[in-house]
């Protein structure tokens, strides 16, 4: 009944679908350790999400407790 088919993508679904990929890429990028320079980085992916932050992050770099170094008491 009235009812109407897509045959074209609409615009905003597409880019709800490109954001969406690229915060997929950057949680893949945030688990494999991946953080700052370079486009292929949670960095990198940022900046492709809001141009507008190019420069402005000060990303904090988890430290594992591997390389935890616990300070001297006293």
């Amino acid at each position: 009944m009235g009812e109407k088919l897509l045959t074209q993508p609409v615009p905003e679904l597409t880019q709800l679908q490109q954001q969406q990929a690229l915060f997929t890429q950057a949680l893949r990028a945030m688990l494999e350790g991946r953080w700052s320079a370079g486009a292929d980085s949670v960095e990198g992916y940022l900046y492709a999400l809001d141009p507008n932050m190019t420069g402005t992050l000060s990303l904090d770099i988890p430290v594992t407790s591997s390389e935890f170094v616990e300070p001297p008491k006293g």
